[in-house]
């Protein structure tokens, strides 16, 4: 079993602690492939931009992004253009927490701009439940949330314009700026990519005039680890597709489908033996009788 089906194994060589396995289903892109981290993965990574392993400046706000992204399945400019209202919460008579993210936008900076526009398709606009631990989670992220009183806040905030870096390579976090929303790309590059490395994962990096490229997880993985732990306990690829919010059942299953697991994926053959028609019962012979015809008809 590679490890990246299992959720409770660590190992001291990052190749094989990612499933870079060339075998799996690729949907319809020739080149490609997705690196799905387990559970502990993703609470090491959550640590690690929390500042509480790696000695990394703390972030604790992106730590529980990072949980988010990887529990709901969200794109990242699907996360990028969520905002306040987005997440409706509701109290069940037992008290606990639950809420849905509703899926209506999304928003990619280009050129210096934000570009806001609506989902990929029609199915792409969708409600997307989240586990209950997680749900209390982000309730109380909303207590502390700056702008929590402002629907149209963005939900996950930027930092202040100075960097992440001082001289001489030391590091400090660099303050929220919760005036705008948070770039996927530039949050990759500069506090997920180091929290990749320090806890031993590779991370994508482009090739250079020294180095050629290093293929590694990348911020869409965190979409491919919800859809494979989803289909690996047993949830049905068709709910999966829904809250991914792909196009067809089938681009669920091209992309993913050797995570299903065979007893899961699909009931066995139990149809039932057939059963030979009986034969007709043929019709009683008439009794003989002493009647003489006397007429013909």
């Amino acid at each position: 079993m590679k490890y990246a089906l299992r959720h409770d194994a660590i190992t001291s060589n990052p190749a094989e602690r990612v499933d870079f396995a060339t075998n799996r289903a690729t949907g319809d892109h020739e080149k490609f492939e997705h690196h799905p981290l387990t559970a502990t993965q993703v609470a090491e990574l959550s640590a690690a931009i929390a500042g509480r392993i790696g000695g990394l400046p703390a972030y604790p706000v992106y730590a529980l992004m990072v949980e988010f992204m990887a529990y709901s399945g969200l794109r990242a400019s699907e996360n990028a253009g969520l905002e306040i209202a987005d997440l409706e919460f509701t109290t069940r008579p037992d008290a606990q927490t639950r809420c849905v993210v509703q899926v209506r936008r999304t928003k990619e900076r280009k050129g210096g701009q934000w570009i806001t526009s609506t989902p990929k398709s029609r199915k792409s606009r969708r409600p997307v439940p989240l586990p209950p631990w997680l749900a209390e989670r982000m309730h109380a992220y909303l207590v502390e949330h700056h702008r929590a009183d402002e629907p149209t806040a963005p939900l996950w905030p930027t930092r202040k314009n100075g960097g992440g870096y001082r001289a001489k390579g030391t590091r400090y976090a660099v303050p929220l700026d919760w005036s705008q929303q948070l770039a996927m790309g530039t949050f990759y590059d500069t506090i997920m990519k180091p929290a990749l490395e320090a806890i031993g994962l590779p991370a994508s990096r482009p090739s250079t005039d020294t180095a050629p490229a290093e293929r590694g997880v990348r911020l869409h993985d965190l979409r491919h680890t919800f859809a494979t732990m989803q289909l690996m306990a047993g949830t049905h690829f068709m709910q999966v597709s829904k809250w991914l919010g792909h196009s067809t059942f089938t681009l669920t299953l091209d992309t993913y489908g050797d995570w299903i697991p065979e007893e899961d994926g699909g009931a066995g053959n139990n149809l039932p033996e057939p059963e030979a028609r009986s034969a007709p019962t043929p019709a009683p012979e008439p009794e003989a009788s002493n009647v003489v015809q006397l007429f013909g008809r």
